[in-house]
């Protein structure tokens, strides 16, 4: 939708038709069906306006409580972080009593700010979304704590401001940028507007890779949230406390390491127990720590599965019971499911260039049971782990 659209929505006219698009129930595949029923009570664009603000409410439910009062864009919506990032994200700048959210989009992040404590002023480039990120300041009743502006964020006057956030644009022409460098705006433009020591955060992709912000003064931490990896971002100033951090939501569990990570322990064969560690551990290069710490080993060199003989207790862990360890061999995967009576396999590929649907398809499991096939490299050897995952130990 344009802006003027996006204003139209705003008034009681455009809160009929979303009450009416709501009632609908749309749903994507029956988007023009939807439509041709709305065109008839309200203008085309007011109609398919609210009809696509409140297909993607349903989505943003997964990530905003409040999503039903929310206004997004779909890349928008996509790209904003969810409460339980935001909310991670915002004990740091709890002590600031005004902060910046530049890049704000529909004003995500600043939401939570402003719930968590401090004054916000939400900077956004994009006419739209900085519309949009003052009507969802209102709809949660913030805007006394927001103040938004449309505006550059390299040169609006941030008066007062003690602490800012960026989340810098990482698309563009349909390609996803890793190097900070290639934001919009760059890291080293967001970093130069702020003197050295200034209390700063900036999103970066979850794939950046660790050489690209390695000589930079701040910590990286690498933020998932149910095993899923969501992000990273670059502390800076006071607000970093590492190196590098592992964060792993909701637990909230956390693992840290200056510059000298310790190295990973010797490779060992698979014993009892398989771990898989979270994917935040592994991108902040600490999965040879975590092992380490917790008396594992990796079965392999160039892959972050560790070993042991018995289960232990991490956040940051999957563990599987093992039953059988072997080198990969499509034929003895099949002979020992077939013996166990297995039907229902969930295969888990680490470092492995087997293709799982083929090879699922190749097994014709069939029976009550159901396992896990871990499909790795173990000694540097194709290798398959069959086993049941265990609870949260």
């Amino acid at each position: 939708m344009d802006l003027v659209t996006f204003r139209q929505l705003l008034t009681p006219s455009g809160r009929d038709a979303l009450a009416a698009a709501a009632a609908l129930a749309p749903t994507e595949a029956a988007f023009l069906a939807c439509f041709e029923k709305l065109r008839k009570r309200h203008p085309d664009a007011l109609a398919k306006a609210a009809l696509e603000t409140v297909l993607l409410r349903g989505r943003a439910g997964a990530k905003f409580t409040a999503a039903d009062r929310m206004y997004f864009t779909r890349e928008a919506l996509e790209q904003a972080s969810g409460e339980a990032v935001a909310r991670h994200r915002a004990a740091r700048f709890v002590p600031f009593d005004t902060v910046a959210d530049l890049c704000c989009g529909v004003g995500g992040d600043a939401l939570t700010f402003a719930a968590a404590g401090p004054a916000v002023h939400a900077v956004e480039h994009d006419p739209l979304r900085a519309a949009m990120a003052a009507a969802n300041a209102d709809a949660l009743g913030l805007s006394e704590r927001i103040t938004v502006h449309q505006a550059d964020a390299l040169t609006v006057p941030l008066p007062g401001v003690r602490a800012a956030f960026a989340d810098p644009g990482r698309r563009a022409a349909g390609r996803r940028h890793l190097d900070p460098e290639d934001y919009s705006p760059p890291l080293s433009a967001v970093r130069g507007r702020f003197p050295p020591d200034f209390p700063l955060g900036v999103k970066a992709a979850p794939g950046v890779a660790l050489a690209d912000v390695a000589d930079l003064p701040a910590e990286a931490e690498f933020v998932s949230v149910d095993r899923e990896l969501k992000e990273c971002v670059l502390w800076f100033g006071p607000l970093r406390t590492a190196a590098r951090r592992a964060t792993v939501l909701p637990a909230g569990a956390t693992l840290t390491a200056d510059a000298d990570v310790p190295p990973s322990p010797p490779v060992a064969p698979v014993g009892e127990y398989l771990f898989d560690p979270d994917p935040a551990a592994v991108r902040a290069g600490l999965a040879g720590k975590l092992a380490a710490d917790l008396g594992l080993a990796p079965v392999d060199a160039a892959v972050a599965l560790f070993t042991g003989p018995a289960a232990v207790r991490s956040p940051f862990l999957t563990a599987y019971r093992v039953e059988l360890a072997a080198r990969f061999h499509a034929g003895r995967l099949r002979d020992h499911l077939r013996a166990h009576r297995v039907g229902r396999v969930t295969v888990v590929k680490r470092g492995s260039a087997v293709d799982a649907d083929e090879l699922l398809r190749k097994l014709k499991a069939d029976g009550p049971g159901h396992r896990v096939v871990v499909l790795t490299r173990a000694a540097g050897e194709a290798a398959m782990v069959v086993g049941e995952r265990v609870g949260l130990l």
